[in-house]
């Protein structure tokens, strides 16, 4: 997969989360996914690549960075059921403007992205399209792991 496509997503990534929540991030060695069965993450947030260049882009996440994403967004909730949907919102705002930020850099004409989708569970799978390989990006950070995932249309 051309790192052109992958880059300008890690870029945004690092940008947002430094800006927004002065979290550092650095991410570690892309590997290509090839279990869909199991995984470790409890929530994504995934957005539709559509165009000219067709894809699919996700950020997975544990429950414990996005709720120290959330506390130190200064945000609070005071219910279980006000604190799932402030979580979809914040993690679809997440992946919506790392999208857009990453789609706006990247010089293929006529892409554009979906309305994000979040998805919570901790079986929740994600049936990703057989249009190329899925590379998954490791994120390490003080709150535990993430990663960014992408499949474009070889």
């Amino acid at each position: 997969m051309d790192v052109k496509l992958i880059n300008p997503f890690l870029d945004a990534t690092i940008n947002l989360l430094g800006t927004t929540f002065s979290l550092e991030v650095t991410p570690g060695k892309p590997y290509v996914l090839e279990n869909f069965v199991g995984h470790r993450w409890e929530i994504s947030g995934v957005v539709a690549v559509l165009g000219s260049k067709r894809g699919v882009v996700a950020i997975r996440l544990h429950h414990l960075l996005v709720d120290n994403l959330l506390e130190k967004s200064g945000v609070e909730v005071s219910t279980e059921d006000e604190r799932f949907e402030t979580v979809n919102g914040m993690v679809g705002e997440l992946i919506n403007i790392i999208s857009g930020n990453a789609i706006s850099e990247i010089t293929i004409p006529g892409i554009d992205i979906s309305v994000p989708m979040v998805i919570q569970g901790e079986n929740h799978r994600l049936a990703w399209p057989k249009i190329g390989p899925v590379v998954a990006i490791p994120f390490p950070t003080k709150w535990g792991n993430f990663e960014v995932q992408v499949c474009f249309q070889e």
